[in-house]
């Protein structure tokens, strides 16, 4: 089956689109601080409300996707993620920038599950490189979002985040009339649930195997994923406020030095991809974690051009990982895909808002400085997880064993 480059372009700049709302909302607070008086902590619960519900809620979206044909989820998603954002800018208290913050999320959460259905469809035999197309869309929102956000309210204000609205709103309309056109039946990438073999159940009955064999990788993994997802959001989080804050710089400069977080982690996605080919999948996750120590350990003892640098290799460190442990996952449990899949990009993604309400605590009792101080030990923390991984060999076996027929 031919890629289909026209739909994976749309699906992509979807995807860009609603993800310019997960990284419009850090610069956002910056804005909002002042005018609501918001403690670190505040700011934290803001992004963990966002947070949860835009990761953790996801594998519910994903249950309706596969039991549904719900392709209105991706247009719907694209616009509630820009409705929910744009009401920040008008929300005339704490608890209703929490329920604005919840509400975007939940528009995200809609429309990934269906985007990668319709994006793993229109990708044709070459599914890797399809779906790499769409995810590449989704990270070059998530960095364009800090710059958009403060254009916005340079712009107009707090009024601004309307903008927000009217950008999802277009795209979702665009996604609205191609989507109700396009004739592909995306059940059809979906196995029937009557129709699947429950492989881990099969393989329990395999002589020398346990249910410790089957899943105790796959919490390793989760919990890397969840170190590195502490890391990432408490960078996005709480990078603007350390550099608007407490190196006294502008917000406008804030949003671009977040940018370059984001945007190198773009490269980093592309990067890791082909290195794990290469090297293996372990290899690539410990390396990343290795990396990411000593630049944390360096972020409070420099500033200029060499606090820049260490800001774009953290992204693309942190971020190089991304698309390896979903695959990772996958490769664990060959069986339950869907599971694997939801488990690393739903919640232990998700979790990074708690990550980023525990640094919210700290900055509030120890400062700004000591956010990035706590923040190294996720990553020691992710390492030695990682370093009991399994190899390439060691998954290879693994995946004989499972792949029961």
């Amino acid at each position: 089956m031919k890629m289909n480059k026209k739909a994976l372009a749309l699906l992509g700049t979807g995807h860009s689109i609603t993800d310019i709302n997960q990284g419009a909302l850090p610069i956002m607070l910056v804005f909002l601080q002042p005018v609501f008086a918001l403690t670190q902590l505040q700011v934290g619960m803001v992004m963990l409300a966002f947070n949860l519900s835009s990761s953790v809620i996801q594998p519910i979206f994903g249950i309706l996707s596969d039991r549904f044909r719900a392709a209105w989820l991706v247009p719907a998603g694209c616009l509630i993620a820009g409705l929910g954002m744009a009401f920040t800018g008008f929300s005339p208290n704490f608890p209703t920038l929490l329920l604005a913050a919840l509400v975007s999320g939940l528009g995200v959460a809609a429309f990934h599950p269906e985007g990668s259905k319709f994006a793993r469809l229109a990708s044709g035999d070459r599914k890797a490189s399809g779906m790499s197309m769409f995810s590449v869309g989704g990270n070059l929102g998530f960095a364009a979002g800090p710059i958009l956000a403060s254009f916005f309210f340079g712009l107009a204000g707090l009024g601004g985040s309307a903008g927000f609205f009217v950008i999802n709103g277009t795209m979702a309309a665009i996604l609205w009339l191609y989507l109700a056109s396009f004739t592909g039946d995306t059940t059809a990438a979906t196995t029937p649930r009557h129709a699947k073999t429950n492989k881990q159940n099969q393989a329990l009955n395999t002589p020398g195997v346990s249910a410790w064999f089957l899943f105790a990788p796959v919490a390793l993994l989760v919990t890397v994923v969840i170190m590195r997802s502490f890391t990432h959001f408490g960078m996005v989080t709480f990078l603007p406020q350390y550099y608007v804050h407490h190196l006294q710089h502008s917000e406008a400069q804030a949003a671009t030095l977040t940018s370059i977080f984001l945007f190198a982690g773009v490269f980093g996605t592309l990067a890791g991809g082909p290195a794990a080919d290469r090297w293996g999948l372990k290899t690539v996750i410990v390396t990343s974690m290795s990396l990411l120590v000593p630049l944390l350990y360096l972020f409070t003892k420099t500033e200029g051009i060499m606090l820049v640098a260490l800001v774009a290799l953290a992204g693309f460190a942190a971020i190089s990982t991304f698309a390896v442990t979903v695959v990772f996952a996958q490769e664990l449990l060959p069986g339950n895909v869907g599971l694997a899949s939801g488990l690393v990009l739903g919640f232990a993604i998700g979790m990074g808002g708690v990550g980023a309400t525990v640094l919210g605590w700290v900055a509030d009792h120890w400062g700004l400085p000591a956010v990035f101080h706590v923040m190294m030990l996720f990553p020691v923390i992710g390492l030695l997880l990682a370093l009991l991984l399994p190899n390439r060999e060691q998954l290879a076996r693994r995946s004989h064993i499972l792949n029961v027929e």
